[in-house]
């Protein structure tokens, strides 16, 4: 089970994580006379780390509330983590939450989603 600050949001339906590397910001310089490159390493920066799945409710507007309660964290806060296999991710920003799919309606309303995180070192 996956949550974000402790709260299940995302427990309507199947989701899936994707984690990217660590990126690291480095500074390439050349010098004259100076076989090679000089390389600065100005240290460890963040992630993007990629949420897709699918919300689902009972009625249109359970379904709106889902989704108004994950945009109240697109708040420049940052949160804790932890994705449907047990991995704590600290200083988690919400960076982007977007609808991938319309509003659709079967034994239940649901739609599909993404969500793009930044984690901070």
């Amino acid at each position: 089970m996956s949550t974000l600050d402790g709260l299940d949001l995302f427990a309507s339906g199947p989701h899936r994580f994707r984690p990217g590397s660590w990126e690291r910001r480095q500074e390439r310089r050349g010098f004259a006379g100076l076989d090679g490159e000089m390389i600065i390493d100005h240290g460890q920066r963040s992630r993007a780390i990629l949420q897709q799945g699918r919300l689902q409710a009972a009625t249109a507007e359970d379904l709106a509330a889902q989704i108004e309660q994950i945009e109240s964290y697109l708040d420049g806060q940052v949160h804790a983590l932890v994705d449907n296999h047990g991995r704590s991710f600290e200083c988690v920003l919400l960076e982007r939450f977007e609808l991938t799919s319309p509003l659709q309606r079967g034994r239940a309303f649901w739609c599909e989603y993404s969500v793009q995180y930044r984690q901070l070192p």
